[in-house]
């Protein structure tokens, strides 16, 4: 085969967002919201925020008639309309209106300072603080354990405090057995 000779064009690659407007388009909501849940997981990962993922996952989410979800999509977007205050509502009936709940289901994964300003706004009224994405499988790679100020923190942790204080009860608990199976008979 001759050096010349063009590659054969691969497929047409499509980002991840493409796809899951055709698989919505197809009448394929729930492959859609797969495909476009594994965008935010890359997303949130990186700590990035894209509108158009959750305009795009809020639209999938009230096709598939769930009205809670998508207004809980659209909450970190800017959409505004008569299917978005009806998305709302159905959010604010489901999960309330207590600031810890609406994070807990939101689960914001950027700074603050990366979404529209509207979205700013409800994020600064439930006390949102932005916290790096930490793997479950290397928790501490790549950060300092640090306290608000940012100082690193002195001493030990919890679970350092609790291991010591169970090696400690236990030897305790060793020693008196030892001396009433060997001392105390005489």
């Amino acid at each position: 085969m001759p050096e010349d000779t063009p590659p054969k064009p691969d497929r047409e690659k499509k980002s991840a967002l493409q796809r899951a407007r055709e698989d919505l388009a197809a009448g394929r909501p729930d492959v859609a919201r797969e495909r476009i849940s594994g965008y935010l997981y890359t997303l949130h990962c990186d700590g990035k925020y894209e509108q158009d993922a959750y305009l795009l996952l809020g639209e999938i989410y009230f096709a598939m008639q769930d009205y809670s979800r998508a207004g809980a999509a659209w909450l970190l977007t800017e959409r505004s309309g008569a299917d978005v205050e009806k998305a709302f509502a159905a959010f604010y009936e489901r999960y309330g209106r207590n600031s810890t709940n609406i994070l807990r289901v939101l689960k914001p994964h950027a700074p603050s300072e990366n979404y529209p300003p509207a979205v700013q706004e409800r994020l600064k009224a439930w006390d949102y603080r932005f916290r790096n994405y930490r793997s479950r499988n290397k928790p501490r790679a790549g950060e300092n354990i640090r306290d608000n100020e940012g100082e690193e923190k002195p001493g030990l942790r919890g679970i350092e405090i609790g291991c010591l204080l169970a090696v400690v009860v236990v030897g305790m608990l060793t020693a008196f057995w030892v001396y009433l199976n060997f001392f105390a008979h005489g």
